[in-house]
């Protein structure tokens, strides 16, 4: 499925170039992501459906164009350069990094960024989000923490120790290890943080959670430690270890639970956005941006099953996903 979704992604990027080439009147959205990741594909699959939703037909109203580095540093350099000095309507930017290049690239062009965790912190805003540093605005996924550590407790109520493996370098892993550190306090959990620069280092770090005799491996809101989490489930699967974590995605390939941001709807919302700036001519900073304020609980039975956990009826009732 995932594999048939990126092909008709690919698909539509060729359909709609060649459209935006011979009908140059029509208002283009470009989309420019880092490389692929489940999260960033839920938000695109929204923005369109949310574009077909409030009645307009991506190609003939507007052009949507997805554009993508494939995790190539130098390849998002330059397409971060290229579109800042396209002809695009909204150029809407996937994750924090990207949406910080993109601001300092360009501050006069509609930008609209789709899930950054903390916009201040990321100085995307000036102190608050009624002061955008430039003509922006989009989503806040800024993880449901509390909610996330209530179910921690409810599936291990005796959990003393988590461990946690990050990019210190991404400012979004930063606010995630704020809010996991200040849940584990409240809760009277030792948290044991590893540090990584890259994805190769990633098997080391958890090797040495592993052996810290950690009861459970949350992978944060870390796009090096989402990208590596097969890497993580294969190792803490080995060592009888749950993984949690805030991506539904990464429940479904076999950690235990999350309570999960919707990227999907943030998608829709971020496709209202845009449908602001391009038909009734707001700029990007005059729209609020939209904070998700809920979660979702997904659950992997099969995996509780395998580590012997045992999951509440009540938990279990309230779950919008149970993969088994």
């Amino acid at each position: 499925m995932k594999i048939k979704f990126a092909f008709l992604l690919v698909v539509l990027a060729i359909a709609v170039e060649f459209s935006a080439c011979t009908h140059s009147n029509i208002p283009k959205v470009v989309i420019v992501q880092d490389k692929p990741q489940e999260w960033a594909d839920a938000l695109k699959l929204g923005f369109y459906d949310g574009i077909s939703e409030a009645g307009y037909d991506v190609s003939k109203d507007l052009v949507v164009i997805p554009r993508s580095a494939n995790g190539d540093p130098t390849a998002l350099s330059q397409l971060e350069q290229n579109v800042s000095r396209g002809d695009y309507k909204v150029i809407y930017t996937l994750g924090t990094q990207t949406s910080q290049d993109i601001l300092q690239l360009t501050k006069s062009k509609n930008i609209i960024f789709g899930a950054v965790t903390d916009p201040v912190s990321s100085h995307l805003y000036k102190n608050n989000l009624q002061t955008p540093a430039g003509n922006i605005t989009g989503t806040q996924d800024l993880w449901p923490y509390p909610a996330q550590f209530t179910l921690i407790k409810r599936l291990l109520p005796n959990i003393k120790k988590i461990g946690v493996v990050y990019n210190s370098s991404e400012i979004n892993s930063q606010v995630s290890i704020h809010y996991i550190g200040e849940e584990c306090k409240k809760r009277n959990i030792q948290l044991v943080e590893r540090t990584v620069t890259a994805e190769s280092e990633i098997q080391t770090a958890v090797a040495a959670l592993l052996n810290e005799k950690i009861e459970l491996l949350f992978i944060p809101a870390d796009n090096t430690a989402q990208t590596s989490a097969n890497t993580i489930l294969a190792q803490c699967t080995k060592n009888k270890i749950p993984v949690f974590t805030g991506i539904s995605g990464i429940v479904e390939s076999g950690a235990i639970a999350t309570v999960g941001t919707n990227y999907y709807e943030l998608g829709k919302i971020n496709a209202k956005q845009a449908l602001q700036i391009i038909f009734k001519d707001k700029l990007a900073k005059d729209i609020p941006v939209a904070v998700a304020d809920k979660g979702d609980i997904y659950l992997n039975l099969k995996t509780a099953k395998a580590l012997g956990i045992s999951i509440p009826q009540d938990v279990a009732d309230k779950a919008i996903k149970k993969y088994e």
